[in-house]
């Protein structure tokens, strides 16, 4: 399924979609976005505990360094 710009708020490459002085209009990464199912973890959790994790629908480009980590799968310790 396509990326949805709701799904773009909070992502660290959103200040390119319009929210800049720039006059660019939109992310480079938007156009070929994916709308996925990842497993959330806080930047700072352990990854050590299943309950650590929340499962989030985002884009796939979507990225937040320093207050979360998405993944793809849970990792194999934790399935």
């Amino acid at each position: 399924m396509k990326g949805k710009k709701e799904y773009c708020i909070g992502c660290h490459d959103n200040f390119y979609n319009g929210n800049n002085d720039m006059g660019i209009k939109e992310c480079w990464g938007f156009e070929r976005a994916k709308t996925v199912t990842r497993f959330r973890i806080g930047w700072w959790a352990p990854m050590d505990n299943k309950d650590n994790f929340w499962k989030v629908t985002t884009n796939d480009c979507h990225k937040e360094p320093g207050r979360y980590a998405d993944l793809e799968k849970l990792p194999a310790h934790l399935r």
